[in-house]
């Protein structure tokens, strides 16, 4: 969904979009949206500090969401309308607000990333096959790179691809370029056809990052690790992240009434916009 009076943010799990009742009460009916859940106010506001800090991923408390939030949002990545420009004063709000959560909540949870988590199984390679080119895969790759690990990543984008070869010192081919060989493979794109799995039996390890996904082909092979088996192996974090989640909420809860507050004193301008997202 593309539309002007929205501003979008695609990350890795979902996509979000913001926009003011105000621009939209004449022509859009937000009821008539299916597939989408809408947030308004300060229940959006709440929302939106929540997905920043890692709270509705799948590796809670994760930090990349963070900065792919603050790079969405960065001046050059929007106009100089009076909606836009309160976007930006949103975002320095809820930055601030979930760097208060991470300092006092998450630090040494929230610190964990999808790359720190990929390193600890591969720790020591010195080459690496890296299926996809979306959000994920770049998360990935400042970690990958490191220890001059040879990085090959494998993609159906020719500009994301290229994009990716600018940024990082890696070697970019297509799909069928692929040959399976001694090197560790990490899957990193939600579509990934059973045809190629089938060649990698070879394969010392594969970390397939794809979410409650389960291969029938290989389900069975004792170097194949799902995501969820990643998850597992932090199972004590795990732990105490489902002891600190009440608090967290309540501490969200109290940040978006003070901003509430705060917002009462600029009745009828951009900054008590009613957004929406």
């Amino acid at each position: 969904m593309d539309h002007p009076d929205w501003i979008s943010w695609h990350t890795c799990m979902r996509s979000i979009y913001l926009s003011d009742e105000r621009i939209l009460e004449d022509h859009e009916n937000l009821d008539t949206i299916q597939g989408f859940e809408i947030y308004r106010g300060f229940s959006a506001y709440s929302f939106l500090v929540e997905v920043v800090c890692g709270l509705h991923s799948k590796l809670y408390g994760e930090s990349e969401i963070q900065a792919q939030f603050r790079d969405r949002f960065s001046p050059p990545q929007l106009g100089n309308s009076a909606f836009e420009l309160s976007i930006l004063r949103l975002r320095d709000q809820v930055l601030e607000h979930s760097k208060i959560i991470r300092t006092q909540f998450l630090t040494g949870i929230g610190r964990m990333s999808y790359g720190s988590l990929a390193e600890t199984w591969i720790r020591g390679v010195s080459k690496v096959h890296l299926f996809g080119t979306g959000n994920l895969a770049e998360s990935l790759l400042p970690y990958l790179v490191q220890s001059n690990r040879r990085i090959t990543v494998y993609g159906r984008n020719v500009q994301r691809l290229e994009f990716l070869e600018s940024k990082f010192d890696i070697q970019i081919k297509n799909w069928e370029s692929y040959s399976p060989d001694l090197s560790p493979v990490i899957i990193a794109s939600t579509y990934f056809p059973e045809s190629i799995l089938e060649t990698m039996s070879i394969v010392p390890k594969i970390l397939d990052f794809r979410e409650d996904f389960s291969s029938r082909i290989a389900c069975n092979w004792n170097h194949y690790i799902p995501f969820s088996t990643m998850l597992h192996s932090i199972q004590n974090t795990q732990k105490n992240i489902f002891e600190i989640k009440p608090q967290i909420v309540k501490m969200i809860s109290h940040l978006t009434h003070d901003r509430e507050e705060e917002q009462t004193h600029f009745l009828n301008g951009w900054e008590d916009l009613t957004h929406t997202c």
